[in-house]
C-alpha cells in the first residue's frame, strides 16, 4: 500500500499487516516518539505523575520484546515495520480512549462508556494480535497469545518499577 494513512485504516480493521508499511527506522522512530507523546499526555491528564517514566519503560519493553521475537523467529527485517505498526495503531487506540476518558466522571455509573471502552480495549488487541501473526507468518491465535503475554509482562514491570 503506498499511503500509511490508507494502511494504518487497513490495520485497524485487519485487512492489513506490518509488510504493507514502508521499511523506515526513520518514520518508526518519529512514530515511537509521537506514540510516547500522546501517552504522556494521556496519562498526564489523568494526574499521573510518573508518566513519562511509565511510557519510556512500556514502549522499551514492547520494542526489546519485538526484537527478540523477531530473532529467535529469524525475521530480524520485519522489525522496524513491526514496530511502527504497533506505534501508530496505538496511537489511534490512545486518542479513542482518550476521547472516552474525558467523558468518564467517576461519581457516576457509565456502563454504555465502559463497554465502549472494553470494545476498544478488546479490538486493540485483535488488532495487534493480527501484526504479530503478520510479522511473525503465525496463527491469530499464537499472535494472542504473545499480546496477552507482553501486555501482562508489561503489567508487571511497571508495577514493580513503580511501587517499591
Amino acid at each position: 500500500m503506498d499511503n500509511p494513512l490508507k494502511t494504518l485504516w487497513a490495520l485497524l480493521r485487519l485487512k492489513a499487516g506490518p509488510q504493507d508499511l514502508p521499511s523506515s527506522w526513520a518514520l518508526t522512530l518519529i512514530v515511537m516518539m509521537a506514540s510516547f507523546g500522546a501517552s504522556v499526555l494521556t496519562a498526564q491528564h489523568l494526574g499521573n505523575e510518573t508518566a513519562a517514566g511509565r511510557s519510556l519503560l512500556a514502549i522499551g519493553i514492547q520494542a526489546i520484546a519485538v526484537l527478540a521475537i523477531l530473532r529467535y523467529r529469524r525475521r530480524p527485517e520485519r522489525a522496524a515495520q513491526t514496530l511502527l505498526a504497533l506505534a501508530a495503531v496505538g496511537i489511534a487506540m490512545g486518542l479513542l480512549l482518550f476521547v472516552l476518558l474525558v467523558q468518564a466522571d467517576s461519581n457516576v455509573n457509565q456502563p454504555l462508556l465502559f463497554f465502549v471502552w472494553f470494545f476498544i480495549f478488546c479490538w486493540g488487541l485483535a488488532v495487534d494480535a493480527n501484526i504479530y501473526r503478520h510479522a511473525l507468518d503465525t496463527s491469530l491465535s499464537i499472535g494472542v497469545l504473545i499480546t496477552v503475554l507482553l501486555m501482562a509482562m508489561t503489567y508487571v514491570i511497571l508495577h514493580f518499577a513503580y511501587t517499591t
